[in-house]
């Protein structure tokens, strides 16, 4: 949103003074509600909303997802969270859905990773900080390695993509799990090695019976659902949308929510581009 605005800002000139004034008080708007350091002031609307009514806003963790995870670190599957999101509020949002031991869940955590420059930018430009938890400050030495003991700030892709595979029990693929279509799962396809799977809710309107059913998803027609005013979110008989297209381009593997990946078996093979637990198309 920040490159739009900029781009306002450098308007024609009989709109130049209204595109900076617009640009300043969208940036300030948005500035008073999502900059990370007014959680810790508990400032704007948005984090004290969040801290308040956490439940309104977040789902728990299935202890049927919780024990997948388990189940997939002690089966030498090394488990990275990588976040936007500043220490601060990914411990509320983590402590309320995982649990306070929600750490033990996985073997690194990296917030504030600025995506989608995480995957995009150069990793001479990206390195990893530690976050300090003396003084809840981020450190000023750069980490040259990741360690399990530690927060991470920032870094790049292709140092988590080194840790892994230097501490895989076993050889394997590393596979990226996001909703994001700009920051997780266009760029972890077009810049990294790692497969894609991605989480579209949309796609729970169109929950199988049985999702345990073998796929085949092949030439299938769009669903014929709409919504009144915009039509359906995957496409119609005659074409996709643009975001079915990009899912398809871009995902490995499309689930409708994060909880499916707990019916997903470790050796189970699928189609690039397939809907795991969703039929958009008859």
């Amino acid at each position: 949103m920040a490159k739009h605005m900029r781009s306002l800002s450098r308007c024609e000139s009989d709109f130049s003074e209204k595109c900076k004034t617009l640009y300043k008080d969208t940036l300030e708007s948005f500035n008073f509600n999502f900059h990370p350091d007014n959680f810790k002031r508990n400032t704007g609307f948005f984090f004290p909303e969040m801290m308040k009514n956490t439940d309104l806003y977040i789902d728990k963790a299935s202890p049927k997802f919780k024990n997948r995870l388990k189940e997939l670190k002690d089966n030498g599957v090394k488990l990275v969270l990588v976040t936007a999101s500043h220490v601060d509020y990914t411990e509320l949002l983590m402590d309320y859905s995982y649990g306070s031991n929600w750490r033990e869940y996985f073997d690194i955590v990296c917030c504030r990773a600025r995506k989608p420059g995480f995957f995009t930018s150069s990793p001479v430009s990206r390195p990893f900080y530690r976050w300090n938890f003396k003084n809840d400050s981020i450190g000023n030495e750069t980490m040259p390695e990741l360690n399990c003991k530690d927060i991470f700030f920032e870094g790049h892709w292709t140092c988590v993509d080194k840790w892994i595979k230097c501490n895989a029990t076993r050889p394997g693929r590393v596979a990226y799990v996001g909703d994001s279509f700009k920051s997780d799962i266009i760029p972890t396809k077009l810049f990294t090695s790692w497969d894609q799977m991605a989480i579209v809710w949309e796609g729970q309107k169109y929950l199988r019976e049985k999702s345990s059913e073998k796929l085949d998803h092949v030439n299938k027609k769009v669903h014929l659902e709409e919504n009144e005013e915009w039509g359906s979110f995957f496409g119609s008989e005659k074409q996709f949308t643009m975001t079915a297209g990009k899912l398809m381009a871009h995902s490995d593997i499309v689930f409708s929510n994060v909880e499916s990946l707990a019916s997903l078996e470790m050796d189970e093979n699928f189609e690039s581009g397939c809907f795991y637990d969703f039929d958009p198309y008859e």
